[in-house]
C-alpha cells in the first residue's frame, strides 16, 4: 500500500482550520447551564430547559430501540405459526396460489 503526504492546498486549509478553531473559540466553551448561572436570566433559564428537552428527548431514543430490541428477541423466541398450518385450522380457505 503506498502512502501519499496530503498536497500543499489541503495541509495549508488544515492548519488554518485549526488555527481558526482554536483561536476563536473562546467564547464557546460552554453554556450558562454549564457555568451554573441560576440567578434566574432568560439565557440561563433557556439553557437549562434545553438540556432538559435533549435529555428527554435522548432517553425515548434509547428507549425506542431497547423496545425494538426487546420485540425481536421475543419473537425470536415465540415465532408465528407457520403458514399452513394456520389453513389446516380453517378447511374453508384454498391453498395460496390456486384458485377456486
Amino acid at each position: 500500500m503506498k502512502f501519499s503526504l496530503p498536497s500543499r492546498r489541503t495541509a495549508t486549509f488544515s492548519s488554518l482550520f485549526c488555527l481558526f478553531c482554536f483561536g476563536f473559540s473562546r467564547p464557546l466553551l460552554a453554556c450558562a447551564a454549564c457555568y451554573g448561572d441560576t440567578t434566574g436570566s432568560k439565557m440561563g433559564n433557556a439553557a437549562t430547559w434545553g438540556v432538559i428537552a435533549m435529555t428527554i428527548i435522548m432517553f425515548a431514543m434509547l428507549g425506542a430501540v431497547g423496545a425494538f430490541i426487546w420485540h425481536l428477541a421475543y419473537r425470536a423466541k415465540h415465532p408465528l405459526p407457520d403458514y399452513n398450518e394456520i389453513l389446516s385450522e380453517n378447511e374453508g380457505h384454498p391453498e395460496p396460489g390456486t384458485t377456486s
